[in-house]
């Protein structure tokens, strides 16, 4: 079994910026397309079937923009690690490709119920949280299950984040622009001091427990049993 690569204090401050600037990339590009489009929006305050496209749109290329940047420096910075750098940001393309067309019918839904910037913000939430997922299981097979917690525990802090801002009074509409380097900067930072924590408990205790190769509940003293089995059902049929 493969010793796990400790994370250093370099990599970790790489993975931040990689964050960082790959939603402040995403948030840019939602700007552009917003003042681009700014002509053709609606004056009145009520959600019309022309301003919720114009926000299908920004949400579609700003996601787009935020995750596959952000998947191009992590797997740059970090190419030790996410090796398979032209397969990730592929899969990180064709997934945002993908989550585009099934929540079109979820803004449509968000329009009745007044809701169409929360529905931008959860699509944003699982674009970039599938993103990351992406990112640690093409990082290889051994270690998907730490990048797998730490992209859903810092989903969650970003949920719990999201929800603190809108208790304070914080608009919707600053908390959707602020949401992409915002929950990028979250995963990041909760996936790398994750990671640190791990790098300390398998140095005290020696146990690799999140290791797919290690064997938690006996799976390995089951499959003896079952050959045994195999080859005693073979020697009567003989």
């Amino acid at each position: 079994m493969d010793q796990k690569r400790p994370l250093t204090f370099t990599l970790f401050m790489l993975r931040l910026l990689s964050g960082i600037v790959g939603g402040a990339a995403g948030t840019l590009a939602l700007f552009i397309v917003y003042f681009i489009l700014q002509n053709v929006l609606p004056q009145s305050d009520e959600a019309t079937s022309l301003s919720v496209f114009v926000i299908i749109i920004m949400t579609f290329v700003g996601t787009l923009v935020a995750n596959t940047v952000t998947g191009v420096m992590v797997t740059f910075m970090d190419n030790e690690k996410y090796s398979r750098g032209k397969t990730t940001v592929m899969h990180i393309f064709l997934f945002n490709l993908i989550l585009f067309f099934l929540t079109i019918p979820l803004y449509m839904m968000g329009v009745a119920l007044d809701i169409v910037l929360a529905i931008a913000a959860v699509h944003f939430l699982l674009s970039a949280f599938v993103s990351a997922l992406i990112m640690e299981v093409l990082a290889g097979r051994q270690y998907s299950l730490l990048g797998i917690y730490s992209a859903a525990l810092g989903t969650f802090v970003s949920i719990g984040l999201a929800l603190a801002f809108v208790s304070m009074g914080v608009k919707d509409i600053t908390i959707m622009f602020a949401a992409m380097p915002g929950v990028w900067f979250v995963l990041e930072i909760v996936g790398g001091f994750s990671e640190l924590i791990y790098d300390n408990f398998l140095k005290l205790y020696g146990i690799d427990a999140l290791n797919t190769e290690t064997d938690l509940g006996g799976d390995k003293d089951v499959e003896p049993e079952e050959k045994e089995d195999e080859d005693e059902d073979e020697e009567k049929d003989e």
